[in-house]
């Protein structure tokens, strides 16, 4: 049986094994879920690597995947920058540090707030939106493609947790050993095959094949498990 936290530590760029590929990623998670023996259970990625991970956990457990959108609040005049991460309904968390280091007042917070749920909107129009009753009635897994500063995941497992599933599972193929401490304070049950305590940390070095999916192949995926795996 699994332990409900496994992973191990890694602490040396050179050592790294780097997946394939996202969905050879998914492939190795979806292993270690299948040992869990979860009936039924719902499955959440966030987009957009996310949904590419999902995929093979999709397959073997025969199940939807639906989409959990999560958005980082970009600092003024660096979008390429967060300060923090945003969900849907409005859940929010802040790097604090950040925030102080921007100068960020609570009103520039919030109508970036505002603007970014705008567009959070317009995917889940085209993607589709959070069940509430399937979550509240299901084991929920969310699925990511690997965790940097852990904002976004945070945001959007504090999004399923007021939705007070059966049970809650995180999966994530790598993961900063900093964020992982994090979402262990939040959520017990986590499955993520590397943790990396290096200072310097990015998710895309641990794959061979890094790409973002486009906004339609993303929502043909989604449209193509819904028909695979229908109730």
């Amino acid at each position: 049986m699994l332990k409900k936290s496994q992973y191990f530590i890694i602490s040396c760029m050179s050592e790294i094994q780097k997946y394939a590929s996202r969905e050879a990623a998914g492939e190795l998670l979806a292993d270690k879920i299948q040992e869990l023996h979860l009936e039924k259970p719902y499955l959440l990625a966030i987009p957009r690597g996310g949904i590419q991970v999902a995929k093979a956990v999709a397959d073997r457990l025969k199940i939807p995947i639906n989409p959990l959108v999560v958005k980082k609040l970009p600092a003024p005049g660096n979008p390429e920058y967060g300060f923090g991460a945003i969900t849907e309904d409005g859940t929010k968390i802040l790097n604090e540090d950040a925030v102080d280091y921007l100068h960020l007042s609570p009103k520039i917070i919030e109508d970036i707030s505002q603007k970014v749920i705008s567009e959070i909107q317009h995917r889940k129009e085209y993607y589709g939106g959070l069940h509430d009753e399937k979550i509240h009635t299901s084991d929920v897994i969310i699925v990511d493609d690997g965790v940097a500063t852990g904002y976004s995941l945070i945001a959007g497992i504090m999004t399923v947790q007021k939705r007070d599933p059966k049970s809650l599972w995180v999966a994530v193929p790598v993961s900063s050993e900093n964020a992982y401490l994090k979402i262990k304070q939040i959520v017990k049950n986590v499955i993520c095959p590397i943790v990396n305590g290096e200072y310097f940390f990015a998710v895309a070095s641990y794959y061979k094949e890094w790409y973002d999916l486009q906004e339609e192949e993303i929502k043909r995926i989604l449209e193509d498990y819904r028909a695979k795996y229908s109730d």
